[in-house]
């Protein structure tokens, strides 16, 4: 009897996506050649394309990698015990980091809005639409909590701060692309606070 399925793969699909996502990370789509991916992910041409078609679809699956990794951790510091307005400051403090990173790769959603032209991809622009928007939906119901126990005052705009942070947390990101020095970033990430005194 033959096998049925076809041979199993030689690798871990969360384990290349984690490979591929530092290619794009650090080159962007555009500059990350297929053949840097394939050296990185460790896998054959066949086999990229078997698994994940081309270099365009493997770039979507990274990006719903990140949404499901990097971005949930973001989120999670929002469901934790305690202070919603403290959660909310561990959020933005977690973007100071990913600004303040040696290695100057910025926040991989932000360089990828910075690189797609507008019109050129719709699929991925959604996909990196959706990605912020379920960052500025948690942390907007975050504000609404707070607001709710005093924590947040009754004259500010929890759908606007929310906004306002979002954007603010994808700058810091973009901003340490530039390799700005930690005091800079300081001066970023309190202005940043400041919306929610």
């Amino acid at each position: 009897m033959g096998m049925k399925g076809g041979r199993p793969k030689g690798f871990r699909e969360d384990e290349v996506l984690e490979q591929a996502m530092d290619l794009f990370w650090r080159k962007g789509y555009k500059g990350a050649a297929i053949s840097d991916l394939l050296t990185r992910m460790g896998i054959s041409r066949q086999s990229l394309y078997d698994t994940f078609g081309n270099k365009r679809n493997l770039f979507i699956r990274v990006l719903e990698h990140y949404k499901t990794t990097r971005l949930s951790e973001a989120i999670g510091l929002l469901a934790r015990d305690g202070s919603d307005i403290e959660n909310v400051k561990a959020v933005v403090r977690f973007f100071e980091t990913i600004g303040d990173d040696p290695e100057c790769r910025g926040c991989l959603v932000a360089n990828s809005l910075i690189e797609l032209v507008p019109g050129e991809d719709d699929v991925i622009a959604d996909l990196l639409r959706s990605t912020l928007g379920q960052l500025q939906s948690a942390i907007e119901e975050s504000l609404r909590r707070a607001q709710a126990c005093g924590e947040l005052g009754s004259n500010k705009s929890p759908e606007q701060i929310s906004r306002a942070l979002t954007n603010a947390m994808v700058g810091m990101s973009v901003t340490g692309r530039l390799q700005t020095t930690p005091s800079q970033l300081r001066d970023v990430y309190a202005g940043t606070l400041s919306m929610l005194d």
